[in-house]
C-alpha cells in the first residue's frame, strides 16, 4: 500500500502571548564599565559550580563580556573566588 501524496494540515500559529514572554536580566547597561576587583559583583556571572554564564543569559555585550572573564579569571588565581 502506497502512502497517498498530499497537502500537510496547517500548523497552528503560535501564540506567545500566552506562554509568556521571557525577560532578559541586565546586569549591567551596554556603556557600563565593569570593575574586575569588585569580587560580590563578578559572583552575579558565575554559577554555583564556577561556571562563567553566557553574555546571552545575562545580557551583556561582547566586550562586557571579555571584562567579566578577565576579572573572574584574575579573582580564581588570587583564591577570591572558587
Amino acid at each position: 500500500m502506497a502512502m497517498k501524496k498530499g497537502k500537510r494540515p496547517a500548523r497552528r500559529p503560535r501564540n506567545n502571548d500566552a506562554m509568556g514572554s521571557r525577560k532578559r536580566v541586565r546586569f549591567l547597561e551596554p556603556n557600563d564599565v565593569v570593575d574586575l576587583d569588585d569580587v560580590e559583583f563578578l559572583k552575579h556571572f558565575v554559577t554555583e559550580f564556577g561556571k562563567i554564564l553566557p553574555a546571552r543569559a545575562t545580557g551583556v555585550t561582547a566586550e562586557q563580556q571579555r571584562q567579566i572573564r578577565r576579572g573572574i579569571c584574575r579573582a580564581r588565581n588570587m583564591g577570591l573566588l572558587a
